[in-house]
């Protein structure tokens, strides 16, 4: 279900159809999936495999990680966080992952 919210969200914030985001998504490199499938997991109906979840995240622009978590419980801080460059991000994971090592 969270997947699916996070795709949905995604993919309207980047104002991609269920169609285009399903011919940006290559599957085991062989095939596309349909936009009926795209339906299906942003509506919660079908939770998708990890390899789908990759492919996803890569169509989308986002790590894998981020269709994982619950990102619509604040948009205004995954908006910001999804606005930032490559470079921007990696800082901040850097600043993340030093607090969670217990540094101040």
């Amino acid at each position: 279900m969270i997947v699916g919210r996070n795709v949905r969200y995604l993919r309207t914030r980047l104002g991609l159809t269920q169609e285009e985001l399903a011919a940006r998504v290559s599957l085991r490199g062989r095939h596309h999936p349909t936009a009926s499938y795209i339906s299906y997991i942003e509506s919660g109906e079908r939770d998708p495999r990890l390899s789908v979840v990759r492919s996803l995240a890569r169509a989308l622009h986002v790590k894998p990680w981020i269709l994982l978590a619950e990102l619509t419980e604040n948009v205004r801080f995954w908006d910001g966080y999804l606005s930032l460059t490559p470079e921007q991000k990696r800082e901040v994971q850097r600043v993340v992952d030093w607090k969670l090592q217990g540094r101040s």
